[in-house]
């Protein structure tokens, strides 16, 4: 588990994912200590043609964001439970599904 320091904690809901924030220590055996991020605006400008219920975004997947550290540092248990929401990344990720 101590190889997970300097990692990034994101969180999946569905085919969106939020940056959750850095790991930067461990507490015990099963609880990561996280430095809190928060992402920026979208840089890119989307693109909606046509189609579906109210459009289709074509470049959906060129979506860049700025990611910034907050002073906050919260826990977080690992289990089986957090895999289900979690996953640990080697950058931070963020994604809004224009097309859901």
């Amino acid at each position: 588990m101590e190889n997970l320091v300097g990692k990034y904690v994101n969180e999946y809901f569905y085919t969106d994912i939020e940056p959750v924030g850095k790991i930067i220590g461990m507490k015990g055996k099963t609880t990561i200590l996280i430095k809190k991020l928060v992402a920026g605006d979208n840089k890119t400008k989307m693109e909606f043609i046509t189609g579906g219920f109210a459009g289709v975004c074509v470049n959906q997947w060129q979506q860049e964001y700025d990611f910034f550290e907050t002073e906050e540092i919260i826990t977080m248990k690992v289990s089986k439970q957090f895999y289900k929401r979690y996953r640990v990344n080697d950058k931070p990720r963020k994604y809004y599904d224009y097309n859901f």
